[in-house]
C-alpha cells in the first residue's frame, strides 16, 4: 500500500525525491540513481515500492559534504538550520514592529543582529564574536583558516565592514 502525503497529494518518495533533486540541482530520475550510487533498475524498484534509499542519501552527503546535503530535509522536508533562521527572522520582525520612529532605526537594526546571531549554534556565535573582535589581518586569517578547512579556495578577500570601530 502506498501512502499519500496529506499536505501535497504525492506519495512521500515522491516527495523526497523532488526535494533532493532540488537540492543536487538535478531533473532526470537516472541523475539521481547515478548520484546515490544506484543502477537504474534498481532505483526504479524502490520508486515503485515507495522505499526511498535513505541508506544512500546518508553515505552521499557524507562522501561528498561540498553538495552540502541536508538527509534530514530531503526525507522529511525540515531543516533544523531553516527552523532556526525562521525563529530568527520571526524575533527580528517583532522587534522592527515595536519600532515607533525612525530615530530607533540603529537600535532596531542591533537588536535584529543580536536576535540573528542568538539564532545560531553556540560554535557559529563563538567563531562570530572572535571574528568581529579580531583586527583586520585577524579577521583575513580566520576567513582563510575557515576557507582551508572547508576545502575551498579563498576568491576574494574578505568584504571590508560598514561602519564600527570593533577590532581596530
Amino acid at each position: 500500500m502506498l501512502i499519500q502525503s496529506t499536505w501535497t497529494g504525492m506519495r512521500p518518495f515522491d516527495e523526497q525525491l523532488l526535494r533532493l533533486k532540488q537540492v543536487l540541482k538535478l531533473t532526470d530520475d537516472q541523475d539521481v540513481a547515478d548520484a546515490l550510487g544506484m543502477n537504474k533498475a534498481a532505483f526504479s524498484a524502490r520508486k515503485t515500492r515507495g522505499a526511498f534509499p535513505e541508506d544512500k542519501l546518508f553515505a552521499l552527503a557524507a562522501k561528498q559534504p561540498e553538495l552540502k546535503i541536508d538527509p534530514a530535509y530531503v526525507i522529511t522536508g525540515r531543516s533544523e538550520e531553516l527552523e532556526r533562521r525562521l525563529q530568527a527572522v520571526s524575533a527580528a520582525t517583532a522587534i522592527a514592529g515595536k519600532v515607533k520612529g525612525i530615530e530607533s532605526r540603529g537600535d532596531v537594526q542591533a537588536a535584529a543582529f543580536d536576535a540573528l546571531v542568538n539564532a545560531l549554534a553556540p560554535d557559529e556565535q563563538e567563531l562570530l564574536r572572535h571574528y568581529r573582535t579580531a583586527n583586520e589581518n585577524g579577521r583575513a586569517a580566520i576567513i582563510a583558516t575557515a576557507a582551508a578547512q572547508a576545502g575551498l579556495a579563498i576568491t576574494a578577500p574578505p568584504p571590508q565592514r560598514r561602519g564600527g570601530t570593533r577590532g581596530k
